[in-house]
């Protein structure tokens, strides 16, 4: 059986929100992905903020720095983390950020451990559209199942022709359905965020999903770890 791979929340094992700390402390843990938020600054530096304010957007990097933030820069994490044996998933705030983050991608020369969630639609439409997970509305869980079924169909059959990586969605709005007719597209799915509990994890492995967000990675790390050792009996 082929277990779920781990996604550290960004704040993951009690750390801050979007720190070089957080995604030291998942990678850690055993998390093979780890998800940090990208904004960019008027001057397209991209920084890991998950709010607007203080209006990233709207000043450059330096001035950022004069109101006291200093969030700390997408580049310096992926330099930190290039070569080593983890993915990132960047949850892309703004179009502005997704072209921030190609620039920071290309410079430290890690395509290799990219993803993209978020606001992908300029990535949608370029050489990189393997490297998104396509978000799929919340809303997704309050449909019937003949509805549910006719728009997943289409949604799994445009993201494939879109040559996409996947879909990324709240857990909620994720059925049995959805996760046949991703695979059936050679799509991955991903589901985001999982409380602490065991039997919901297990539920959406069964199902087969790609990847789950979670923020205790070290226990669910060990968890998967004494799955496989017992041959997932």
């Amino acid at each position: 059986m082929q277990y779920p791979k781990l996604i550290a929340h960004t704040g993951c094992e009690g750390t801050s929100y979007n720190s070089l700390e957080s995604c030291e402390a998942g990678m850690k843990a055993g998390a093979p992905i780890l998800e940090v938020d990208v904004r960019a600054t008027k001057d397209q530096v991209a920084v890991l903020q998950h709010d607007e304010e203080p209006y990233v957007n709207k000043l450059s990097y330096e001035q950022l720095l004069e109101t006291g933030h200093n969030p700390e820069t997408l580049n310096r994490v992926l330099t930190r983390f290039s070569q080593l044996p983890v993915a990132f998933n960047l949850d892309l705030k703004t179009e502005e950020a997704a072209v921030a983050a190609i620039a920071d991608i290309t410079a430290t020369s890690t395509w290799s451990q990219v993803w993209f969630t978020g606001d992908t639609r300029l990535i949608e439409n370029s050489q990189y559209s393997r490297h998104v997970m396509r978000n799929l509305p919340k809303q997704f869980c309050e449909l019937d199942e003949a509805s549910y079924r006719q728009q997943v169909a289409e949604l799994c059959r445009r993201a494939a022709e879109t040559k996409l990586g996947g879909v990324n969605l709240h857990y909620e709005s994720c059925r049995p359905y959805l996760v046949q007719q991703a695979h059936h597209h050679g799509l991955q799915v991903w589901i985001y965020t999982l409380p602490d509990d065991p039997d919901l994890f297990f539920k959406y492995m069964d199902m087969g999903v790609d990847a789950i967000s979670v923020y205790e990675v070290r226990k669910f790390a060990v968890l998967l770890a004494v799955m496989s050792e017992d041959g997932g009996e």
